[in-house]
């Protein structure tokens, strides 16, 4: 039922990332490849929107004062990297584009950065996960031993 619920909120948010996706991507084709030409235009939409991804995997995953297994969030990279991939190239393929031009967009030699997405997409809910873990366990452990001395960013006001 956990498993279940955790995929069903999966989703929700991987929905939520593709209007951003969408959004991103038609702000880097009337805004950004008109000023910045296509290379730096490709290059500066694909990592804010894989970290995008890893912001809203943070917000969901991280701050669930409940935790999930490894298993339960390498599903959801899983499946936000499979639907992300699926989602590129069903529209890239609807809007004519050759698989030759489709595969092109994940040569890292030729700063085509689509790749680090798919990686922020399985990787993240997996980093967000870990650090909720901790943030947790710093909470548990301060709360069990209130005289315990804060850690040292607390101690420099956090800067």
């Amino acid at each position: 039922m956990v498993m279940r619920k955790l995929i069903l909120q999966g989703l929700g948010v991987w929905l939520l990332l593709l209007g951003f996706a969408v959004i991103n991507g038609f702000f880097r084709e009337r805004v950004l490849e008109p000023n910045l030409g296509p290379e730096a235009a490709h290059v500066l939409a694909t990592t804010t929107l894989a970290g995008a991804v890893f912001v809203a995997a943070l917000l969901w995953i991280g701050t669930n004062p409940r935790g999930y297994s490894f298993r339960d969030l390498l599903a959801v990279g899983i499946i936000w990297s499979v639907l992300t991939a699926a989602f590129e190239f069903a529209l890239g393929l609807a809007r004519g584009r050759s698989w030759a031009e489709l595969i092109e967009d994940y040569d890292f030699t030729r700063w085509r950065l689509f790749g680090l997405v798919l990686l922020a997409a399985l990787v993240s809910p997996l980093i967000a996960g870990f650090a909720g873990r901790n943030a947790r366990r710093r909470g548990e452990t301060r709360s069990r031993n209130p005289s315990a001395a804060p850690d040292r960013a607390e101690q420099d006001g956090g800067q």
